[in-house]
Parts: structure tokens; sequence; C-alpha cells
């Protein structure tokens, strides 16, 4: 009698696990699709959605011309993933925060990296970064979601500092 307990509570965990990781599998699906529908006319509007919320939830200023300041602010959110996500749910889409942080980021990395917004061939936005005889592509919403998803804490931070000063270290490159 006990054993057939112990194998139904052990499948019904597995069943709990299994519907958990469809799920989470199935949500991420919808954040990549909506990545793929960002155009350059919902930059604007999703920046200051990002800058709204930080304001009004976490009572912090995100500030464009504060790069040092915002990035701290913005990594030290990411790490707290579950705190950020509830802050901008959306019904239906638990991941909804990249979007006003992918585009929040992407404009920080616009300022202060000389970075250029372009339409992605797969479609999307990407952002290009000059280097000198060339430039280089990141992505700000996959690199948000990246960091939701698996990113350890100042990860972000790391990324702008790299990013801000990409030409120094690809000058410092042996050509």
């Amino acid at each position: 009698m006990w054993m057939w307990i112990v194998v139904a509570l052990v499948g019904l965990f597995v069943l709990a696990f299994l519907w958990g990781l469809l799920s989470l599998r199935r949500s991420v699906a919808t954040a990549r699709e909506a990545i793929l529908k960002v155009g350059l006319a919902d930059v604007d509007r999703l920046r200051a959605e990002c800058e709204a919320v930080f304001r009004d939830v976490f009572s912090e200023r995100l500030e464009l011309s504060d790069l040092q300041g915002s990035a701290r602010i913005l990594s030290a959110r990411l790490d707290e993933r579950e705190k950020l996500k509830q802050a901008f749910l959306k019904p239906g889409f638990w991941w909804y925060y990249v979007l006003p942080v992918g585009a929040w980021l992407g404009e920080l990395l616009r300022v202060h990296a000389k970075g250029q917004w372009k339409e992605s061939s797969g479609g999307g936005l990407e952002m290009t970064l000059p280097l000198p005889g060339g430039e280089a592509t990141t992505f700000p919403f996959d690199k948000v979601l990246k960091q939701g998803l698996s990113g350890d804490k100042g990860d972000l931070l790391a990324y702008i500092e790299a990013a801000t000063r990409i030409d120094e270290v690809a000058a410092g490159l042996p050509e």
C-alpha cells in the first residue's frame, strides 16, 4: 500500500516538473516572438515605459545621461528578476519586462557607446557599435532575456561596461 502512495507521489512530482518546464519554454518562446516584432518606432515608447515603472514602482530614476548610476540600478533590478517581472507583468506575458528594459538598455548603449539601432535581417532590432575599421553587433532585448533566464549577478553591469568601452578594447587588439 505504501509503495503505491510513494509511486503516485513521485509520478505527480514528475508531472508537475514536466508541466513547469513546458510552461517555461512556452513563455520564453512568447518573449522571443515579441522581441522579433519590436520596431524602431517602438523604442521611445518602451524606453519611457521602463523609466516610468522604475520611478513609480521602485522609486528609482533611470537617466540616460547617468551611465554609471543608471547601469547600477538596472543591473541590480535584473539581479532581482522576480520583482522586476512583477513590476512589468502583463496578463499572459510573464517576460514582458524584456521589451521595455531591453529598449532602455539599447538606448543607454546608443548614447554612451555611440550605438545605432538597426532592423535585424531575422526580425526585431539589433544595435551596432562602432569599432576602428568596423562595427560590433549586440542585441539588447536578447541580453535582457538571457540575463533573466540564466544570468549571474553583475553580468549586466559587465556587459554595459564592455559595450561602452569596446572601442578602447578593440584599439588594443593586434590587427
